[in-house]
């Protein structure tokens, strides 16, 4: 996480490190609103790799399928779908925004990209109730011993 934000902190301040120049670039906004967009989404993902990052530091300790595994599991996937909507939405909003404080042209780009990634974290919701699933037949397992 931290070379994460390292990194997206070098694009997004124009840090060079000789002829090495780190960029990123929006789309469908304006320079501004790209960046804000940007900047929401990174700290979206960072709060969701950090509930990732809490869900194996408790499978390392031990826990499989405790709730604390599968919450911190529907954690990070929340996190992933806020993200990813945002991502989704977010520049069409601000073009929306930018035409009606008068903008001359209405762009709105969706990219298939951004579609699949909301895809992805509705499976991973799907895994997160299977996880509550496995939990529950352990528990039975364990009655029966």
């Amino acid at each position: 996480m931290a070379v994460a934000v390292l990194l997206y902190a070098a694009a997004r301040f124009g840090v060079r490190l000789g002829e090495l120049r780190i960029e990123y670039h929006g789309q469908g906004a304006s320079s501004a609103a790209a960046q804000a967009i940007s900047d929401i989404v990174m700290l979206l993902l960072l709060v969701g790799l950090f509930r990732l990052a809490q869900m194996l530091g408790r499978i390392a300790s031990g826990e499989m399928f405790s709730t604390g595994v599968i919450g911190r599991f529907r954690s990070f996937a929340f996190w992933l779908m806020l993200a990813a909507l945002f991502r989704l939405f977010a520049p069409a909003v601000a073009q929306l925004l930018e035409v009606a404080q008068g903008g001359h042209r209405l762009e709105i780009r969706i990219d298939f990209r951004d579609v699949l990634t909301v895809g992805v974290t509705f499976v991973l919701f799907l895994l997160a109730r299977l996880l509550e699933r496995a939990r529950r037949l352990d528990e039975e397992m364990r009655e029966f011993v």
